[in-house]
């Protein structure tokens, strides 16, 4: 069951709209944890026991932390607590990577390992986890955000709209949402996000979806420069509105049951360089690996080390340069057990490392902010090849092609099969919501705006805002019914 799905659309969503904001307090939590539990083992093909055990381990790991007063057991019940959770999340992804790779070093199969991985893992165990490490780590250091009843947990960690995809909740922050009472007059301002994540996913991101699985599809010794451009500038489009798709559809749900589920998007194609990039993409990932990846290491690496200079490089360089290796490895490799991932971490790990050494001064005094725009898309852009590229020799003939030298004479895959009508105003509705286009127009019109006339438009809009919610909708479940609807990329993750 996903959020496109008509089940969830006419069935599941209005049951717990209506009856969770009817109850209160802990009826309202309970049905909420029952709701979330279900709506997981609806999308997990029997993977809900592995949401249920992290639930109990982080739990009673929880409550192991915040009563041990001595700051050395209380460490150690939480250096376990995050290492059961990494293994569980190693396990269920990574074992079947790990064993092909230990078997291509050998040069032999290993047959007694083959049994070990399972066939699938759980859909969202990267994101659940992530948020059961900061459920640990938070409590060891600060006591009292310890949940002592179990059901908070389960809400914390099985909180429907989030659950599959993210958004990625502090535990810090949200400790307070599942504390609180909750019920503040959200609920149309949720309902109109939902839809508008709705129409996101289903009338932009799918139709691109149609034009870049084509050409990715295509043979490397058949791509050609054109084929190779729309392909990955399709994809640029694709998983933005894709991904925003759903935080949308999570921030509007959460709002409709009277929640705050912090925001995950701030315009990541107008960054002025790969690190105001990771500030403004899946924001709740890059402050998720700041705070527990890269601060860390970075201040061990400082602590450590008694000298100013190490390889002719100052002490907190040296330090930013390896925690920023490190964290964007991990979070390549945390979108997936492939190398591909891990070189896309990479990639940009590079880069954040060169904008700290020199280029980050160079670029903002002495490059105009278009051109900083245009460099971070490039860089983005080609990541976005290594991400999709099905392996390493696949993205290096895309690269080729991009650059003119691809192996295509243009016979057999013509540009205008897959670039059609349809595709191009996805494109320029995809282009209009990932720049602040529609925001730079309102905030025009407001300035020019003003006195009575302003509140004849303001009523005018919402009447507007209204019926275009209603189109949108009506649209998207069109397109449902019409089988064109398909799952969300970070489904994967």
């Amino acid at each position: 069951m996903e959020f496109g799905s008509l089940i969830f659309l006419f069935l599941f969503l209005p049951v717990v709209i209506i009856v969770g904001n009817i109850l209160k307090g802990r009826l309202k939590q309970v049905f909420l944890v029952v709701a979330g539990l279900f709506f997981y083992f609806f999308g997990m093909d029997g993977h809900i026991f592995v949401l249920i055990v992290s639930i109990f381990i982080n739990w009673i790991f929880g409550v192991f932390i915040s009563r041990n007063s001595d700051e050395k057991v209380s460490y150690r019940f939480a250096l376990i607590g995050v290492t059961v959770n990494i293994l569980i999340l190693i396990f269920y992804k990574y074992s079947g990577f790990i064993i092909s790779n230990i078997e291509s070093l050998v040069g032999t199969p290993i047959k007694f390992l083959h049994s070990l991985p399972p066939e699938t893992f759980p859909i969202g165990i990267s994101f659940f986890t992530f948020v059961a490490i900061s459920y640990l780590v938070d409590i060891y250091r600060k006591k009292d955000l310890v949940f002592r009843n179990p059901l908070d947990v389960a809400f914390t960690l099985s909180f429907f709209p989030k659950v599959f995809s993210g958004p990625i909740t502090f535990h810090n922050k949200f400790f307070y949402e599942v504390k609180g009472e909750s019920g503040r007059s959200l609920f149309e301002a949720g309902a109109k996000r939902f839809v508008y994540g709705l129409g996101k996913k289903v009338l932009i991101a799918d139709t691109l979806a149609k034009c870049v699985n084509g050409i990715f599809e295509i043979p490397s010794g058949a791509l050609t420069f054109e084929l190779a451009w729309v392909g990955v500038l399709t994809f640029t489009l694709q998983i933005f509105m894709d991904f925003s798709g759903y935080t949308d559809m999570a921030v509007g749900l959460g709002k409709m049951l009277g929640y705050e589920i912090p925001e995950n998007f701030n315009f990541p194609y107008i960054a002025t360089s790969i690190k105001d990039f990771w500030k403004r993409w899946h924001i709740t990932l890059s402050n998720w690996l700041q705070v527990y990846i890269f601060l860390p290491l970075a201040f061990r690496v400082m602590r450590n080390v008694k000298v100013n200079r190490k390889f002719g490089i100052k002490i907190e360089n040296l330090a930013y340069y390896f925690a920023s290796f490190i964290t964007m490895f991990v979070c390549g490799l945390w979108h997936g057990a492939k190398w591909t991932f891990i070189i896309w971490g990479i990639f940009h790990g590079f880069f954040l490392i060169l904008e700290h050494w020199k280029l980050g001064k160079f670029l903002k005094k002495k490059v105009r902010k278009p051109f900083r725009i245009l460099y971070s898309l490039i860089i983005i852009v080609l990541g976005w090849v290594i991400f999709r590229s099905v392996d390493i020799s696949y993205a290096v003939a895309m690269f080729k092609s991009m650059g003119g030298f691809g192996g295509g004479d243009g016979s057999g895959y013509f540009i205008s099969f897959y670039f059609t009508k349809e595709i191009l105003i996805a494109s320029i509705v995809a282009i209009t919501i990932s720049f602040p286009v529609l925001k730079w127009i309102k905030m025009v019109l407001s300035d020019r705006i003003s006195g009575g006339v302003r509140s004849v438009v303001n009523i005018f809009s919402e009447v507007i805002s209204l019926i275009f919610f209603a189109m949108v909708f009506l649209a998207s479940i069109m397109a449902v019914t019409g089988g064109t609807y398909s799952p969300f990329i970070y489904f994967k993750f």
